[in-house]
């Protein structure tokens, strides 16, 4: 692997984060915070922008970047920002009483997991709570993507880079120039942010708050400032706007693009977006019929299915009513929304409806193949006949992706008394969920898990936001040695 273009670009992104960390010190200004609470800032800022300096210096601007380039850079700017961007929250006294803690819940924020380990967060002074939010904004949409927009040029090759980043089993440009497209994408990601906003205005949060639960909608994160989450509120207003915010970022992005810049027909021909819509219909109304006794008022209870729907499916994680107390079949059914997730492209976690779509339409045509081995099935998708290796690559994925969880499941089963626990603080926190059920539900935290199973954790919202790869890559012997070479 080519180490000097590596370098060059952890380094600018190191910048960029130093960049970003001023937000919250701003913020420890106007809401005049103590001398230390600024300095809990000042330390990481400093150590991004000299580590991404000397960074800078001793990389290469011009160097290719190749797929494993790509993966490699993705996995450890991901970890490098979840690192730095712990520190405040370990200096801070109140709930992060290991830096194991604080690493768990900055990766939580930047994968937009939402899972936390603060057990008191209205303890939390305002900087530290908008730096939590504010990871969720950044890490939604990506990373690299916020990078590639904000610098003036980029490397021609910088496809590689969004391709490690960018959720969903295929990748595709919406402009020709990469730059230009990252900037499209955020305009349109930071414009629904801003009128989810003002909506909640409206619904009587004040200013602080809105942009808050605003933020962590965007990036479908789930970290909020208040204990019981949305529930505080006790607002139908407000979980009415958060349900249909989430849901319409749990929508692939290019969609977006194509319905406001080119055809609005040709943006909503999607057939990922009418399954999408239709799983949180259908899982919608099941609930809805399963707990249609548990509140007493049919139109509460409607609104209680839907929004927690929304936020499971979309993996925000916020609450607005205590799910793990509700019956079997129904968290049953949000567990199985938990591994679908929303759409590729979109700000969300889970495996997405789009691998599922082609894993569905795969299995109808091989069953129709074993009924009659001498018929020809083509698998389309949106009209178009679906690319051999692309199907090849999601079932590959799926294999992948199972036993990794598997591993996962495991290690952590040490450390809990239940199989629905172990299974739903990995489901969880693999899919970058937040909130899971049992011992980790709605009401619960991870503060009481093991040190292995935190690490543990922490690995599973990384490999999950990036979708497994660049992870692996990034801990594979093999890579080092290459690098060894150059």
């Amino acid at each position: 692997m080519n180490r000097k273009v590596i370098n060059y670009i952890l380094g600018r992104l190191l910048q960029v984060l130093a960049l970003l960390m001023l937000v919250p010190l701003m913020v420890a200004f106007i809401y005049r915070e103590g001398f230390y609470d600024k300095l809990y800032f000042f330390i990481p800022i400093l150590i991004a922008s000299f580590a991404g300096s000397i960074l800078v210096k001793i990389g290469d601007e011009q160097g290719h970047i190749y797929t494993r380039e790509g993966l490699f850079t993705t996995a450890a700017a991901w970890i490098l920002f979840s690192i730095i961007g712990a520190i405040p929250l370990y200096l801070t006294p109140t709930n992060y009483h290991t830096f194991l803690d604080a690493f768990f819940e900055m990766a939580s924020g930047f994968t937009t997991c939402g899972a936390s380990v603060a057990i008191n967060v209205e303890l939390l002074p305002h900087s530290i709570i908008i730096w939590r939010s504010l990871s969720h904004l950044i890490g939604g949409m990506g990373i690299l993507v916020f990078t590639l927009a904000i610098l003036p040029k980029s490397n021609k090759e910088s496809s590689s880079l969004l391709k490690a980043e960018m959720p969903g089993p295929s990748f595709g440009k919406i402009t020709p120039k990469l730059t230009y497209t990252a900037r499209v994408l955020y305009i349109i990601y930071l414009v629904m942010t801003l009128i989810t906003v003002i909506f909640l205005l409206f619904g009587g949060m004040d200013l602080f708050d809105s942009i808050i639960f605003a933020m962590g909608a965007a990036g479908t994160g789930g970290f909020a400032n208040k204990g019981l989450s949305v529930g505080y509120y006790d607002s139908r207003y407000i979980e009415i706007v958060l349900s249909i915010a989430m849901l319409a970022f749990g929508v692939n992005f290019n969609l977006y693009y194509f319905a406001l810049i080119r055809s609005a027909r040709e943006g909503f021909k999607s057939e990922e977006l009418y399954w999408y819509l239709g799983i949180v219909a259908l899982a919608t109304g099941l609930i809805f019929y399963n707990i249609r006794d548990y509140y007493g008022d049919l139109v509460y209870t409607g609104i209680q299915s839907l929004f927690t729907v929304s936020s499971i499916m979309t993996t925000t994680g916020y609450v607005s009513a205590d799910y793990g107390s509700w019956p079997m079949f129904s968290r049953n059914i949000l567990i199985l929304l938990m591994f679908i997730g929303a759409s590729a492209g979109s700000t969300a976690g889970g495996f997405k409806v789009s691998r599922f779509l082609i894993l569905f339409k795969s299995t109808i045509n091989h069953i129709k193949k074993v009924i009659n081995p001498k018929r020809v099935a083509i698998t389309k998708l949106d009209g178009k006949r679906m690319d051999d290796e692309l199907e090849e690559a999601v079932n590959k994925y799926l294999v992948l992706y199972i036993l990794l969880f598997i591993l996962f499941m495991v290690i952590v089963s040490r450390d809990v008394e239940n199989f629905e626990s172990a299974f739903a603080a990995v489901a969880t926190t693999y899919n970058n969920v937040g909130p899971g059920l049992k011992d980790f539900g709605p009401v619960s935290s991870f503060a009481s898990m093991a040190p292995t199973s935190k690490f543990t954790l922490t690995l599973a919202m990384l490999f999950g936001r990036l979708e497994l790869y660049p992870m692996l890559l990034l801990f594979s012997p093999y890579s080092y040695k290459k690098m060894a070479k150059k």
